[in-house]
């Protein structure tokens, strides 16, 4: 049903919160903070690769194509659905917002990405839900500083909130949409569902022990499940057993000491996510066809019981298909991506309301690759000319035999330039579009993906792929199941937010 008017959120914009994908700045940041975080740095994975020049005719015309992927309706066909639970569309915004933060770049002018800040650790460590632990952010724990605090305004399934609403979390970026909240609520009782299971196991753990030792085991079964589930999920199990059983090709120790985000990830192959939201949702039994703009209107506010999301509805479980499926990965984006909340001064129907504008301008002003330059680089055949200018469409009605020509009028202006240097998000889309029919990414951004979380994960200190983690298996939420098949649903059950009785 749809949402009664009563129980719509007040504003899709509250208090001019940025949307996702603004610019932020370091306003409000420490010295300390800037200091300490300019170790961690962008830069380029395939350096000297050819990428797109950066002129105002290419600037014009990447933003033209950006605008040509958005959907003329908000109508949704089932065809148009993957065969991915929409729960991984937000569970990978939560780990993204878990190893970035770019506020440096900029879209008018060509940047060295090696010259950017990286203001997050890029270690899966959860630094957005611990902040910097209980002795210096007293404020996310409870009085023994070894739990996290939880709920706000009556509602236990909401992040803690002050009286003005701001959410008291270590990234508010995580309360810029109703989904990624709700994940970040979800990791919180995680997390003290296992410090309760652990004092039970270990009563004589002092309370230092007992949260180090519940932080260790949090991150160990997120970082699991990131590995085993969402990118298996996502780029494919053959991928992932090649990368774990054959190391890495490109992104290895030995060709780069120092870590380091790739722009060809953090600008480019992770933004696959973006053409997988859809403009409904079935949030909960209360709102089974709600518009996506009701996931940004609880931001600085408390979320009323009615609105919490219902995960069953996002993740399927043995015998049962959720009910929510992500659209396919293609060079389609929903009706919703191109009518995004504008920051304050910016005009409805800018750029800057149309994500897949800012992401193939963005790509351009980072100098990132083309997706034909990386590919042979990989030696993986690149896409041919007909894959480029394919239909995503199976039955197009005529408004998307319009819209495809228009595409395809783009892609073939200026000699097709964009045939021959195509950007690489959009080469990426395409490639998981006409290999894999949307259902997981192709071969180059699938393993740029892969390298990228691996050797993360190789690099980190608390790292399941570390020494001291050789023998380690995921237990809490395991219900007797083999630890191979824990999942993203059992950690949302141990958490006790997958179904919560008053919404599912």
């Amino acid at each position: 049903m749809q949402p009664p008017s009563e129980n719509l959120p007040g504003s899709t914009n509250p208090g001019g919160q940025l949307a996702h994908g603004f610019k932020r700045t370091l306003f409000g940041f420490s010295p300390s903070f800037k200091k300490n975080s300019s170790d961690d740095k962008y830069g380029y994975l395939f350096a000297n690769a050819l990428g797109t020049p950066f002129t105002s005719d290419h600037r014009d015309l990447l933003e033209k194509l950006g605008r040509s992927m958005v959907d003329v309706t908000s109508a949704e066909n089932p065809s148009e659905f993957s065969a991915i639970d929409a729960g991984y569309t937000y569970f990978g915004q939560f780990v993204d917002h878990d190893l970035t933060l770019d506020v440096d770049s900029v879209l008018d002018n060509l940047q060295d990405a090696k010259r950017l800040t990286n203001y997050r650790t890029p270690n899966l460590d959860l630094d957005a839900v611990y902040g910097d632990g209980p002795a210096v952010s007293p404020f996310m724990y409870d009085a023994e500083h070894v739990e996290l605090v939880v709920g706000s305004m009556g509602n236990e399934f909401d992040l803690p909130r002050t009286l003005a609403g701001t959410a008291i979390i270590g990234d508010p970026r995580n309360d810029e949409n109703l989904f990624v909240a709700q994940l970040h609520m979800s990791m919180l009782r995680f997390h003290n569902a296992v410090v309760d299971e652990l004092r039970r196991q270990l009563p004589g753990l002092s309370a230092s022990e007992l949260f180090q030792r519940a932080q260790t085991e949090v991150r160990r079964h997120y970082q699991w499940v990131v590995v085993h589930d969402f990118l298996r999920t996502i780029v494919g199990a053959d991928m992932i057993n090649d990368v774990l059983d054959n190391g890495l090709k490109y992104f290895s120790q030995k060709k780069f000491r120092k870590f380091f985000m790739p722009v060809e990830f953090s600008v480019a192959a992770y933004r696959f996510g973006h053409s997988q939201i859809r403009n409904l949702y079935r949030f909960n039994r209360n709102f089974t066809n709600a518009d996506f703009f009701n996931a940004f209107g609880f931001t600085k506010s408390s979320v009323p019981g009615s609105w919490v999301v219902d995960w069953s509805g996002f993740f399927s479980e043995a015998g049962r298909e959720a009910a929510n499926k992500a659209r396919k990965i293609d060079t389609r984006v929903a009706f919703s991506m191109g009518n995004l909340p504008t920051a304050p001064g910016t005009s409805p129907g800018s750029m800057f309301a149309i994500l897949s504008a800012r992401n193939l301008v963005r790509g351009m002003a980072l100098g990132v690759p083309t997706g034909q330059a990386i590919a042979k680089r990989m030696k993986v055949r690149p896409l041919t000319r007909e894959q480029l200018l394919s239909s995503p469409f199976a039955s197009p009605t005529p408004e998307q035999q319009m819209n495809h020509q228009q595409v395809v009028d783009l892609m073939q202006a200026n000699n097709e330039f964009l045939v021959k240097q195509t950007p690489l998000w959009y080469y990426i889309l395409k490639e998981a579009e006409v290999i894999q029919s949307g259902d997981q990414l192709g071969p180059v951004g699938g393993r740029i993906i892969a390298e990228v979380f691996l050797r993360i994960l190789a690099d980190s200190k608390d790292s399941i792929l570390g020494k001291e983690a050789v023998d380690w298996q995921p237990q809490f939420g395991l219900n007797g199941k083999d630890p191979a098949d824990y999942r993203i649903v059992d950690m949302l059950r141990f958490a006790g937010t997958f179904k919560i009785p008053s919404v599912s």
